[in-house]
C-alpha cells in the first residue's frame, strides 16, 4: 500500500513526539472535527506531552508559543492555513525580535508553527496566500516547505522540537497524493538545500512546492539523454546555498522553479550571488510573481512548467 504525503508527515511527527518529552501541541480543532483539515489526524504524543484544542485567536496562539519557548519549554502550533498567520505577525516580528535581542540561544526552548499552504485551488480570497518566503523575510526566520520523503524525515527530526523558532509548511494540494520518495544525494547542514539528482547539463533549483515539477522536468530531460542537478531550496534567510552555486558554475545553466505567489523571490538572491561571484550562466525563470485579480477568487490556481521549454534551454536551443 502506498503512503500518502500527509500520512507520511504525520507518521514522522509522531515518531518525534513519542519520545521528545514535555511538549504542547495546540491548535483550533486539533483533536476534534476535521482535525485541522486533516493536518492533525492521527496525531499522538508521549505521556509527558499534551494535545490541546484552543479557540480562534492566532495573535494569542503565537504569543503563547513564544512564552513557552522563553520558559525553555517546547510548543508546536498547528494552523489551518498561512492566511491566518497574518493575525500573528506582530508576535512573529516584534516579540521574536525582542527574544533574540535579549535572550541567549542557550536560554530558550522550542517553538514551531506547523501549517498548511492552501494551494489546491477553488478556495477563495481568504485561502489564497501562497507566499511563505515573505514571512521568512518579514520575521527573518527559517521557513521549511515539506516536499519529499527525505526532507520530511530530516526537517521534522531536526527542527520540530529543536531550540529556537521556525515555520514548517505543508502543501494542501499534495495531501492525498503519494509521498514523493526520491533518493537524496546530499543536503546542507542547515537543511536549506536538498540535492536529489546529479547531472552536468543544467541545474534545476526548486522552491516552495515545485519539486514535483522539477522531477517531471528531470525525467523529461533524461529521455533525451540529458542529466540535471536537481535541488529543493528552503526559505532560510542565512542559509547555505553553496551546493547550488557550485552546480551552476559547473553546468552554466540555471532553471528556477517556484510555485509561490511572492513578488520578491528567494531565488533572486541566488541569481544576485552568482553575478556577484562573476559566474557565467544562462537563466530560465519558471516562476509565478504575484497573482492576477482572478486568482484571488475561486480559481484553479495551478502552476505548470513547460518541460519542452526546459529541455530546449538545457540543449542550448
Amino acid at each position: 500500500m502506498t503512503t500518502t504525503y500527509i500520512k507520511q508527515i504525520i507518521d514522522q511527527v509522531n515518531a518525534v513526539t513519542s519520545g521528545c518529552g514535555p511538549v504542547l501541541l495546540y491548535g483550533e480543532n486539533i483533536d476534534t472535527g476535521s482535525r485541522i483539515a486533516g493536518l492533525a489526524r492521527g496525531l499522538t504524543v508521549n505521556p509527558a506531552g499534551r494535545i490541546l484544542n484552543v479557540g480562534n485567536c492566532e495573535l494569542t496562539h503565537c504569543g503563547v508559543g513564544f512564552g513557552i519557548m522563553i520558559d525553555k519549554g517546547n510548543a508546536v502550533l498547528f494552523m489551518k492555513q498561512l492566511d491566518f498567520l497574518l493575525l500573528g505577525l506582530d508576535q512573529l516580528v516584534n516579540t521574536f525580535n525582542y527574544i533574540r535581542a535579549y535572550e541567549g540561544a542557550d536560554k530558550i526552548g522550542s517553538f514551531s508553527i506547523f501549517l498548511i499552504i492552501c494551494d489546491q485551488g477553488y478556495q477563495g480570497p481568504q485561502s489564497s496566500i501562497n507566499a511563505a518566503s515573505d514571512f521568512a523575510s518579514l520575521a527573518n526566520v527559517s521557513v521549511f516547505c515539506l516536499n519529499a520523503v527525505s526532507d520530511v524525515e530530516g526537517i521534522i527530526a531536526e527542527q520540530f522540537v529543536s531550540p529556537g523558532f521556525r515555520i514548517i509548511c505543508l502543501s494542501q494540494r499534495l495531501f492525498g497524493g503519494e509521498a514523493l520518495d526520491i533518493q537524496t544525494i546530499a543536503k546542507s547542514d542547515d537543511s536549506a538545500v536538498y540535492h536529489y539528482r546529479s547531472g552536468a547539463d543544467v541545474t534545476l533549483a526548486c522552491y516552495n512546492f515545485a519539486l514535483r515539477a522539477g522531477v517531471a522536468s528531470a525525467d523529461h530531460l533524461a529521455k533525451s539523454g540529458r542529466q540535471c542537478d536537481l535541488f529543493h531550496v528552503n526559505f532560510l534567510p542565512s542559509g547555505n546555498f553553496d551546493a547550488v552555486i557550485e552546480s551552476v558554475e559547473r553546468t552554466g545553466k540555471l532553471v528556477v522553479m517556484d510555485d509561490s505567489k511572492s513578488l520578491n523571490k528567494f531565488s533572486d538572491r541566488l541569481v544576485a550571488e552568482l553575478h556577484r561571484r562573476k559566474i557565467a550562466f544562462s537563466l530560465m525563470s519558471a516562476v509565478r510573481r504575484g497573482s492576477s485579480d482572478r486568482e484571488y477568487g475561486v480559481d484553479e490556481d495551478r502552476f505548470v512548467v513547460d518541460d519542452e521549454a526546459v529541455a530546449a534551454f538545457a540543449s542550448g536551443n
